[in-house]
């Protein structure tokens, strides 16, 4: 048998204690009788309770209190492990982005028209996983299936005609990103809705036509605009009008028959624009079947505390009935209602307390530092509490899993948090936030020192990798990929974020305002580090094709100056360079042959990196921020890249 709280069997403690009291009340009670009355008269004078019912009612009285105690710890045997089933439907809204949705004839324009349709379609799914496509000259998924309409809602607020950076309208690539997004699923009821102009430069309406018809997706299409249309704006110039590239200006009007062709194809149906068109698109895809979904898993014990509670009530009832009399003076009735009144608030505290007991364990678990324990009772907590401190609860799951150095989970957890409308439980979960997302990125530049070197150490280490020499053999350094870079930018950024969140929160922060200004300082010398090693691309590339053309003589001098695949090359000196760059040394010229390809110019040397004798970290982080904060001098080269305007691109 196993309790969910089996923290209350430590009330079972104190039941040896009432009996010692109970035995020494008794034995005052007959000392103070034998004090007062004389041995002769006592037999006529006091009239004694039977010692037999008095006990047994003792008794009775502490094995009902034991058995409502194993209630209260609620003992269990086995656990049921529930699914929720969800039904849902795919559906996705494919909203036109084109340079035609400008055009004034809606409220304010086709584009506000468009969102707002789109909007009010979200309200009307609300169990079913909805993505958002965007389209104009091409198609991008702008937000994949999901449940989360938070983020779709989010989404489809952010819209607008620059999305997309190629022209024009096509509408058969938004119908096939949408039909290869719903094979992706495998599943069966989809739905895809339609909200355009209709302005289609593409001519391959048919060809879309058929593959709907093929994949069996149900297409409906709302049309946005007029009959009449109007000019397309463009701000950009003096008299407001776009021009295409013969100058005429250009007349945008709704063009519906693209839209019902391909609505008919999907068995669907084609709805102009109008106020309650989300309720008549509801009412179409009504009939689409839903998918069954498996949602969150629940484990639930087999309680068997009813097997104590019956017990416990009838032993607590019988212990006052044995002493009980017909005629009971009322102070002894009194007695009696407290005694129920008693048992009235053990079982209302048994279930008062349930949930305070897993958070409590999970506390102190967390602090005598057994976090792998608290996480586990923690996550088992999140599944009783109420609403109300899921937040709270997310935060100490947060809290464990940054202590486990899982940063991923923590991440999540942290998040979760932030839906908490405690002010103080916000900031926290902020500035966590931003600790672990800003230790996640550390891990991935060095997962192996992490956890083990100071900050200002691990500050010295990625320079040290930075700006090391590409020779080095790969035992003396580990190169960092451009993917795990990127990553790791991009943690650092969203960590900053929340350190502001946090400071915005609680302006006297000064530890969020602290890490957020040398997270800052480190994001951007990893930049320029990014940077300078785009631009040294270019320039090995060249210098490799000069050190190809040279005679074995120059390889062989070059060896000798140090530039070699010496294996013996000192491990401090990567650049493998020696004292050749020495003022004094005749081999020394700013031929190309002589210089390492490799090597970006301008670049602090390696002794510049070391700590000087008596320097505190403090001063040694700042002077390394000040001696590399412009490291890489050289002009990015600008290269502009013309391509020829299509004749449609509205």
């Amino acid at each position: 048998m196993s309790f969910v709280h089996p923290g209350w069997l430590a009330l079972l403690l104190v039941l040896p204690f009432i009996l010692l009291g109970a035995i020494l009340t008794d034995r005052g009670r007959s000392r103070a009788w034998q004090r007062l009355v004389a041995p002769r008269l006592r037999s006529q004078l006091v009239k004694q309770e039977s010692s037999l019912k008095r006990w047994l009612s003792i008794g009775l009285a502490m094995f009902g209190s034991a058995l409502l105690i194993l209630v209260i710890a609620r003992p269990y045997s086995g656990e049921t492990i529930t699914t929720e089933e969800i039904r849902t439907r795919n559906i996705l809204l494919a909203i036109d982005t084109s340079r035609s949705m400008l055009v004034r004839d809606g409220s304010p324009d086709r584009m506000a028209t468009a969102k707002a349709i789109a909007l009010e379609l979200l309200e009307e799914f609300p169990n079913d996983r909805v993505g958002v496509i965007a389209f104009s000259g091409a198609s991008v998924l702008m937000a994949p299936l999901t449940i989360d309409h938070t983020a779709v809602h989010e989404t489809i607020s952010q819209l607008d005609t620059d999305v997309i950076p190629s022209g024009g309208s096509n509408l058969p690539a938004a119908v096939t990103l949408a039909i290869e997004t719903f094979e992706k699923t495998n599943q069966k009821a989809n739905a895809l809705v339609l909200i355009s102009d209709g302005e289609d430069h593409s001519d391959q309406t048919d060809l879309a036509a058929a593959a709907i018809r093929e994949s069996e997706t149900t297409v409906c299409a709302i049309g946005v605009g007029s009959k009449n249309g109007g000019i397309i704006p463009d701000y950009q110039r003096p008299d407001q009008k776009f021009r295409d590239i013969s100058g005429q200006t250009v007349l945008s009007q709704l063009n519906d028959g693209a839209l019902d062709t391909l609505a008919r194809a999907g068995k669907g149906s084609y709805y102009p624009a109008s106020s309650g068109v989300g309720g008549s698109i509801a009412s179409t895809l009504k009939s689409l079947k839903q998918n069954e979904q498996q949602g969150r898993t629940t484990t639930i014990p087999n309680e068997t505390y009813q097997w104590f509670l019956f017990p416990g009530v009838l032993l607590l009832i019988l212990s006052m009935l044995v002493r009980s009399r017909l005629f009971r003076a009322p102070p002894r009735m009194v007695k009696n209602t407290a005694t129920l009144a008693l048992l009235s608030v053990l079982c209302l505290t048994s279930q008062t307390s349930v949930h305070a007991a897993a958070l409590e364990r999970g506390k102190q678990a967390y602090e005598r530092r057994d976090y792998q324990d608290a996480l586990k009772l923690f996550q088992h907590a999140l599944n009783e509490v109420d609403d109300d401190d899921l937040p709270a609860v997310q935060f100490a799951i947060g809290s464990s899993a940054y202590r486990l150095r899982k940063w991923e989970q923590s991440n999540k957890a942290f998040s979760m948090a932030l839906l908490s409308n405690d002010p103080a439980l916000q900031e926290n979960s902020h500035y966590n936030l931003a600790q672990s997302l800003f230790r996640s990125g550390l891990q991935t530049l060095r997962s192996e020192l992490a956890g083990e070197m100071g900050f200002f150490q691990i500050l010295n280490s990625i320079f040290g990798q930075m700006f090391d020499s590409a020779q080095a053999t790969d035992k003396e350094q580990k190169t960092i990929s451009k993917e795990d870079l990127n990553k790791v930018i991009t943690s650092w950024e969203d960590a900053i974020s929340h350190y502001q969140a946090a400071i915005d929160l609680n302006p006297k922060n000064i530890r969020a305002k602290s890490n957020q200004k040398n997270v800052q300082r480190l994001l951007d010398l990893l930049k320029q580090g990014q940077n300078g090693t785009e631009q040294d691309q270019g320039e090995d590339t060249s210098s490799e094709q000069s050190q190809d053309s040279g005679d074995d003589q120059q390889k062989s001098d070059q060896q000798g100056d140090g530039q070699g695949d010496n294996p013996d090359q000192d491990p401090k000196d990567p650049s493998g360079k020696g004292n050749q760059d020495s003022p004094d040394d005749p081999k020394n010229n700013d031929g190309p042959e002589n210089k390492n390809p490799e090597q970006p110019e301008n670049q602090p040397e390696q002794n510049q990196l070391e700590r000087k004798e008596g320097e505190s970290d403090e001063a040694y982080a700042a002077r390394i921020l000040k001696e590399n904060a412009d490291a890489e001098t050289r002009p990015v080269q600008r290269r502009l890249l013309h391509l020829r305007r299509p004749a449609k691109d509205w």
